[in-house]
């Protein structure tokens, strides 16, 4: 057993000995919900409890089960858009570090390749779940979904020329996931040679921005265990500012 899967927490383990590639098998696939075609805001103003009488609440709550609501498809339907959100934000929040301290370029490549770590990160404490599977699902639809509307937004329109992005991006997403996998379960020099094919390649850096990338990796990979599966399948996580120093 290798160091990092030594020092690793209990689910982490699990996700290594389950097998290095597991993520390649969800496809992405257009969701059948209505959730899936609009954004989910958890911060939506909810009434207030005197607002409405027991028997009102009984009555939408029950027609709510009935039209499936609470069901585990919609809820990680709906728990996705604040999971993806965290993800996506990540460059932005954190471009002192990713853009400045690591010199990659202020980019789509660059928010997608940020995006995608961050992604995969949720992805391997989500195959731990009961349901894990259904919400890395739809974890990765809203990824895909918000990389062509970013594609459409730099001017792109033509859908064959976007299919054609997509594929690309989905091939790197796959191969990302697997090289990222595999250097999580073997020890720091791998996870480094997966960060510089799949983050670093396209900027000048040094050897000091890949270790404190894999550093803030691992410290993220542990932090997220606090979570619990709760947590996660409501949406609720959020990622610490890499550090500028090694530990």
């Amino acid at each position: 057993m290798s160091f990092a899967i030594k020092r690793a927490t209990p689910a982490l383990r699990q996700v290594c000995r389950n097998g290095l590639a597991q993520s390649i098998k969800y496809p992405i696939i257009k969701s059948t919900s209505i959730y899936a075609a609009t954004r989910y805001n958890s911060t939506t103003n909810q009434p207030e409890g005197s607002k409405y009488s027991l028997t009102t609440k009984k009555i939408v709550y029950g027609l709510a089960r009935v039209m499936g609501y609470y069901s585990t498809g919609s809820t990680a339907i709906k728990a996705s858009h604040s999971l993806y959100k965290t993800c996506a934000e990540q460059m932005e929040l954190n471009k002192d570090f990713y853009i400045k301290e690591c010199n990659l370029p202020d980019n789509f490549q660059s928010w997608f390749s940020i995006t995608q770590l961050h992604v995969w990160m949720l992805m391997v404490h989500l195959r731990a779940e009961g349901h894990g599977k259904l919400y890395i699902q739809e974890l990765v639809n809203r990824f895909f979904e918000d990389a062509e509307a970013r594609i459409r937004d730099h001017g792109i329109t033509q859908q064959k020329v976007i299919n054609s992005y997509i594929k690309d991006l989905l091939a790197q997403f796959h191969g990302s996931v697997v090289a990222y996998d595999e250097g999580m379960c073997k020890d720091d020099p791998v996870l480094a040679a997966a960060l510089w094919r799949n983050l670093f390649a396209i900027s000048s850096n040094d050897a000091t921005d890949l270790a404190l990338v894999v550093q803030y990796i691992r410290r993220e990979l542990q932090a997220l265990e606090k979570y619990g599966g709760d947590h996660l399948n409501a949406g609720n996580v959020q990622f610490q500012k890499p550090d500028h120093v090694l530990q």
